[in-house]
């Protein structure tokens, strides 16, 4: 039915993962076009998921395992990749 995917919150969970991080790429290219901006935007994102994922929500959250974690974390690498994809679909595409 139309609000079977509301049940799961471990799925609502990776679709918000994958969203995040596809917005860090895509407000990043908003912002600035400079490589060295977007360069050190990627690595503090990278940190933060590091830290978020294998540091804070092993200590902090109930029932997190390693595996929870990594599936976490590939969901936000996974929608950056996806954000850059799509900026680079757009830069490819030109001004309409």
């Amino acid at each position: 039915m139309i609000g079977d995917f509301m049940k799961s919150p471990a799925w609502l969970a990776n679709v918000g993962h994958v969203m995040a991080g596809a917005l860090v790429a895509l407000v990043a290219v908003l912002f600035s076009h400079r490589p060295e901006v977007l360069f050190w935007v990627e690595v503090l994102f990278f940190v933060y998921v590091a830290m978020k994922e294998f540091v804070i929500d092993l200590h902090l959250e109930s029932n997190e395992t390693i595996a929870s974690s990594t599936v976490d974390a590939v969901g936000y690498i996974g929608g950056n990749v996806a954000g850059w994809g799509l900026v680079a679909w757009a830069y490819a595409i030109g001004p309409i």
